[in-house]
Parts: structure tokens; sequence; C-alpha cells
């Protein structure tokens, strides 16, 4: 057999051994981590902005409050989202790794009693530990605000919205506080759109506190990091030869920021 023939039966045996591994799955465009509670406001339209989200490839992890296993139900969200969805629920373990490899965390309906309780920095639910922890993280937090809005057209319509000026108040109150923890509050209507533009945000290729370490070399540094971090952002990107600090890259690795390199 001369070396030709050979080399082709090398080559075809190698090939068909190739057709036989399985195709490793694509990695999803981005991971969102939803968050249920038990409210019912604008529950419909929030589902079919998490659709949208599907549909540009974005994982979706549903975390199901107490209430929300009951009012919502798991069955509905897996008709609503697909039966493949991952589903946290009060019996399942902490959702830590879920959060950590979020991009994006979304509450589709926010409600006056959660919002009450992250007002003041409760932590006594699940929920509440997440949405705590994430905003610790510096995750980008979206909130549909439609459920806790005491001015909501749907409380109007329902005549729900007759409470006392100072009831009305302190809640509106509370919608203010934990905007300032860092809550993107948005009309549920707008969810996947805010979404979306959370997902897309990167930094430039040179942040505030990468110091030069030569002519040629930059390095990326903690702080660096968590300023990307706590900006919400998704990606940070660093020209060929960057040195990125052991403590840089951790921070990176625990925050779910991507480091890509230009």
């Amino acid at each position: 057999m001369d070396n030709e023939k050979l080399v082709e039966l090398i080559t075809a045996e190698v090939l068909r051994r190739l057709s036989r591994i399985p195709a490793k799955p694509a990695e999803p465009a981005a991971k969102a981590l939803a968050i249920f509670t038990g409210g019912t406001i604008g529950l419909e339209v929030s589902l079919e902005e998490l659709k949208k989200l599907q549909a540009i490839g974005t994982e979706i992890t549903v975390v199901l409050s107490q209430a929300a296993e009951t009012i919502v139900g798991e069955n509905w969200i897996k008709e609503k989202l697909g039966s493949h969805i991952q589903l946290v629920t009060t019996q399942s373990p902490y959702p830590g790794k879920h959060l950590r490899a979020a991009d994006v965390v979304l509450v589709p309906v926010l409600t006056q009693n959660t919002a009450a309780r992250l007002a003041h920095t409760l932590s006594d639910t699940m929920v509440c530990t997440v949405l705590l922890q994430a905003l610790m993280l510096g995750k980008p937090v979206i909130a549909a605000i439609n459920a806790a809005d005491p001015e909501d057209s749907w409380r109007m319509q329902k005549n729900m919205a007759n409470a006392a000026p100072a009831l009305r108040a302190a809640l509106a109150a509370n919608l203010k506080k934990i905007e300032t923890f860092g809550i993107r509050l948005i009309p549920v209507e707008q969810l996947a759109s805010a979404a979306r533009e959370a997902l897309s945000r990167e930094v430039p290729s040179v942040l505030p506190g990468m110091a030069a370490r030569s002519a040629k070399k930059q390095v990326l540094d903690a702080e660096a990091v968590k300023r990307a971090v706590q900006g919400g952002h998704k990606t940070i990107s660093v020209v060929q030869g960057t040195i990125i600090t052991p403590l840089a890259g951790d921070i990176a690795r625990e925050s779910g920021l991507h480091i890509v390199y230009t």
C-alpha cells in the first residue's frame, strides 16, 4: 500500500470517528435570572416579555417565591416558557450559582410587599435575599413596577387606589428608595427592551484604573473590575497583552463579568 492510499484511509477513519462525537451545545447568548413574586398585575405581559428574550438566545432561570409557587405555579411557567425552563423553588438549594452566572436579574412582577422589604433592606425571604445579593454583586437588576405602583392604571380601574394620601406616599417612597439602591423600575411592557439594553452594555477597552505597566503593557486591576461590575456591565474589553491581576480575575469570575481581548 502506497503512502497516498494510507493517508486517505487514515483521514477517512479520523473523520468517521469525529462524526460520532456529539456536538457541544452552543453557549447561550446571555443568562437571565427571573424572580417571580406572588403578584399578578402585569404577569401575562411579563411572560410574553421573557419569551422575547428567549427568542434572541437568552437562557432564563426562573426563581419562584413561596407565594408564586401557589399563585403562578410551576406548570404555568413551563407552559409559557417551555418545559425545559430551569426552575428554582423554595424546596431547591439557594440559587447562588444561578445568581453568579446571571448577566441580568429581572423581577417580572414587583409587589408592594417585596418593594417594602427591599426598601428596609430586609432579607427575610429567599426573593429579598437574592435581590439584595444581586445588588451587592453589582448585577443589573430590572423590575416591572406596575404591581407595586399605587397609581397604576389597573388599580385605578379596580377602585384600588383610594388609600389615604399618606399611605400612597409611603408606597411611592419605597419605590424611590429601592431605585437609589440600583434597581431599575420600568413598565412591564418594557421588560425585554430594558434587559437587552443591560445585556448589550460594554465598557471601553481602557478603563480608569487600568494602570500602564509599560508603553506596550496595561494592567487590569481589581478596582477597575469592581467599577465595571458596579456599573452593570456584562463584558470588559482589554487589549492583547494586558496583565490581569489575580484578584481582578477572581472578582470577574465571581461576578460573571467576561473579559474579552481585542
